[in-house]
């Protein structure tokens, strides 16, 4: 985990599309590779620039809806979802089974899927303030026939019992690459604010921004926020998956317990929300050269409210995960990764 905050960090700190993009090409070929049978794993990814993508989110505007039905060994979909970051560059799209409905049975499709590219349809509807250049359209396929060489396993996110990396077996693995994001962005922004600060004079003042006590002040409460926040996710992660150990086989554990789980859950909504604040609090105090669409601040403010509406780092997992420190249970789903 460690490496790819470190990695995501540091792209996003230049543009934070093109890390959202990277996290998730990094996320979902890490996930469906999970269950992937090891020759099927080979096939799509000894090509080492192989990007999947996957759109899971609510469609937009008229389309197929979500069936799947058997045909033959294989299966036919009728689907369409939004969401899919990186889809124009993809080669493959999953297909979780739990995001579609078997139309013989009206329960969800007891298969996930891999389509290849031309077998998917990309629907522009990516209209957004923040991530503007992450290309998370939506994907439809209509009429797409998915062979059964190409099906996953129903829980095909489940815990890995193949590949000895703890990630694979890391239940915040598609969050703390969320939070990746979050950090970048907020230190893109900070950067971008101090070379600001030793050039501008604020109009209606005689001093340059890197003179005024207020804005010394606040470059030293967002340098301590971020560095809280990134450490909270880095070593909560790192002790996560040092728990997880080796594959069980030899001695590791399959799922982390819940006292390993909930404060790296807790420190990647923390790192988003924080970050929000601090990149705003930048972008007040630039003034308005924070609003121009050429300033760089402008666009990381986007990103940073952008990244930190994801619900998999919302501000709702406060509330969540306070519950369970006066005698609630965690909620269904905590402790086992089902969605991207």
């Amino acid at each position: 985990a460690r490496e790819q905050i470190e990695v995501l960090e540091a792209v996003c700190a230049i543009d934070g599309s093109v890390g959202w993009c990277t996290q998730i090409s990094s996320e979902i070929n890490a996930l469906v590779i999970r269950r992937m049978e090891p020759d099927f794993a080979h096939q799509i990814f000894d090509e080492w620039d192989t990007v999947v993508c996957s759109g899971h989110g609510p469609a937009n505007g008229p389309n197929p809806g979500r069936g799947a039905q058997r045909d033959g060994d294989g299966w036919r979909l009728n689907y369409q979802g939004s969401f899919a970051s990186n889809c124009h560059n993809a080669l493959w799209n999953f297909v979780m089974g739990a995001m579609t409905v078997d139309e013989s049975t009206g329960e969800p499709a007891q298969a996930s899927f891999m389509v290849p590219r031309g077998e998917f349809d990309i629907i522009d509807t990516w209209d957004t303030a923040g991530m503007r250049g992450s290309g998370s359209q939506d994907v439809r396929m209509a009429d797409c026939y998915v062979p059964p060489e190409h099906l996953l396993p129903f829980r095909s996110l489940a815990p890995s019992e193949t590949w000895a990396n703890p990630t694979y077996r890391n239940p915040t693995h598609a969050i703390y690459n969320k939070a990746a994001v979050a950090l970048g962005v907020c230190r893109g922004a900070l950067d971008s604010f101090i070379e600001l600060a030793q050039a501008k004079t604020p109009w209606g003042t005689a001093s340059m921004l890197k003179d005024q006590s207020v804005v010394q002040y606040r470059i030293g409460e967002a340098q301590a926020k971020l560095l809280a926040a990134r450490t909270f996710v880095l070593d909560t992660q790192d002790r996560l998956e040092e728990h997880l150990g080796p594959l069980p086989a030899e001695g590791g554990r399959l799922a982390p317990e819940w006292e390993y789980f909930w404060p790296a859950l807790l420190a990647c909504a923390h790192a988003a929300q924080s970050c929000r604040e601090i990149v705003g609090m930048l972008n007040n105090t630039a003034g308005t050269t924070g609003s121009r669409m050429d300033s760089p601040l402008e666009r990381q403010l986007r990103d940073a409210h952008q990244a930190a509406n994801h619900a998999l780092i919302s501000y709702r997992h406060y509330e969540e995960l306070g519950k369970t420190f006066v005698g609630y249970e965690p909620p269904p789903g905590y402790t086992e990764l089902s969605r991207a």
